[in-house]
């Protein structure tokens, strides 16, 4: 609902912009809710919502390297994996790459964006270094895991790329590329929302008796919870 929420707002702000007529703030509001700017509301709730992922995902590895079992490296490298999704997504980091790799590669249409070609690699490697990982999960998990992947990858590389398409004859400045945008975030949103689910499913039912100690070392006590 908050998603949808969200992307609703968002529509109505790029409708307001290009379609009535100009009143006060106008443009601070369009901005502030547009799924396809950085440092507002949208971006945050993002970023907010990889840092859980990666969270979640620590307190796996955490878990797994006390019971000594296997993939412990796998369960670390994906909570740094979205920690860094989550500082890109706030900060939008990877847009930076898109007028350089344009000059160099002389991209166009689909590729228009050239990030999707470095952001393509890299899916493909990760695939390839966690096909095991994937297929060791248990089968629920296992499924969940590969739906909210390619939901969010759907978004992230998929619409991206239809957006470059649309963005490289018709322009940025309209309301059909800011509807494309949206379903591009409505997919990646959706999408880790699902691994959230996936990731606090899994804790349920496989990691049993956690417990978190925090050490103070102002007077040397160990509160255990």
């Amino acid at each position: 609902m908050l998603i949808v929420g969200l992307c609703l707002v968002s529509i109505a702000g790029q409708i307001t912009l290009y379609f009535l007529p100009d009143y006060s703030s106008r443009e601070f509001f369009a901005f502030l809710f547009n799924v396809d700017e950085e440092t507002n509301i949208p971006s945050l709730y993002s970023a907010y919502a990889l840092l859980v992922c990666s969270i979640l995902l620590f307190i796996i590895a955490s878990a797994k390297k006390v019971a000594g079992e296997a993939y412990i490296i796998h369960w670390k490298s994906l909570s740094i994996i979205f920690m860094a999704l989550s500082l890109d997504e706030f900060m939008s980091f990877h847009e930076r790459l898109i007028e350089p790799l344009q000059k160099l590669l002389n991209t166009s249409g689909f590729l228009y964006f050239a990030w999707v070609i470095p952001g393509a690699i890299f899916v493909l490697i990760f695939l390839l270094a966690f096909f095991k990982f994937i297929m060791a999960l248990p089968t629920k998990i296992k499924r969940l895991f590969l739906i909210a992947g390619t939901i969010y990858v759907s978004g992230a590389l998929g619409i991206e790329m239809l957006g470059g398409y649309y963005a490289n004859f018709y322009g940025q400045e309209n309301i059909i590329y800011a509807v494309i945008t949206t379903i591009e975030e409505f997919l990646e949103m959706l999408g880790i929302v699902i691994f959230i689910y996936t990731l606090m499913l899994y804790i349920s039912n496989y990691i049993k008796g956690i417990s978190l100690n925090i050490i103070i070392n102002h007077n040397q006590q160990t509160l255990n919870t």
